[in-house]
């Protein structure tokens, strides 16, 4: 009879049926030490253990009578409603995935999770529905919140880190032409910072050179070599995506005489160019 191992009982944990998510990654972490290393510490085959004995058999059958059930379990009922309520794939939704496994498998939530229960509740109230609901046709009937979106994907495009994953969302809906709608929430924390309303507010802003000026670079442009400095260049653009939230951030196209190569600059990093006096 061929050998029992780490390696078969830690597979057989994984394809329990009955299995959560959570011991199932972990199981499969476990089962990744065991082919690395042959063995496994006294810490972690305790762990196997204690797994097997969670999905013994008896065990496995005391879930399924839990989950046949939770079908009319008041508690199991009104907490499938409210992950239904909240915004997919949000932080949210997979919690409360997690509390139901948690509950089908038999095991009861700790105070901590009761009280991370009662927010995702206020926050995914009827009231708040409704609001998600208004925000939305706002955002279909007003292109001033779209275009302020766009204008801080791109701030935040060349600041990276920062609302990565949201700049990715955004720029693969744009992709696939399913644009990407931020909840409230997210917009405000994109477009209501402090840094943002500099950006917005410098976007929104007149020009003080309008496209056709003829500028040149400041000397006291850190950013550009010197060779860029005291040529005349034309204004092609005065919207090009702002990198920065400092005074005199709105953000030029300008060409450079006799180059083929636009480059973008900073308000404050030109002026008005000046014909040489004959």
């Amino acid at each position: 009879m061929a050998r029992i191992t780490y390696q078969n009982r830690l597979e057989n944990i994984i394809n329990n049926p009955y299995c959560s998510a959570r011991d199932k990654e972990f199981a499969g972490d476990l089962l990744t030490y065991y082919k690395r290393n042959r063995t496994l510490t006294a810490g972690r085959a305790r762990c196997v253990r204690q797994m097997e004995e969670r999905y013994s058999p008896e065990a496995c059958e005391a879930i399924q009578s839990l989950r046949d059930q939770g079908e009319s379990d008041p508690r199991i009922v009104s907490l499938k409603a409210l992950k239904g309520r909240c915004e997919d794939s949000s932080w949210d939704q997979g919690f409360l995935e997690s509390i139901l496994d948690q509950l089908l498998g038999g095991r009861q939530l700790s105070a901590k999770q009761e009280e991370i229960l009662d927010k995702i509740e206020e926050r995914n109230s009827e009231e708040v529905l409704n609001e998600r609901s208004r925000w939305t046709a706002d955002w279909d009937l007003k292109p001033a919140l779209r275009e302020e979106f766009r204008v801080m994907m791109g701030y935040y495009r060349a600041n990276a880190p920062y609302f990565s994953n949201i700049v990715t969302a955004y720029d693969i809906g744009e992709s696939i032409e399913e644009p990407y709608i931020p909840s409230k929430h997210v917009f405000d924390k994109i477009c209501r910072g402090k840094y943002a309303l500099k950006v917005l507010n410098a976007h929104q802003a007149e020009p003080k050179y309008p496209v056709g000026s003829t500028v040149v670079v400041r000397a006291s442009a850190t950013k550009f070599p010197n060779t860029f400095k005291g040529k005349a260049a034309a204004v092609l653009s005065t919207t090009d995506p702002i990198v920065n939230a400092s005074k005199g951030c709105k953000r030029y196209k300008i060409l450079l005489m006799g180059s083929m190569r636009p480059a973008s600059v900073d308000e404050k990093d030109i002026k008005i160019y000046r014909a040489p006096k004959s």
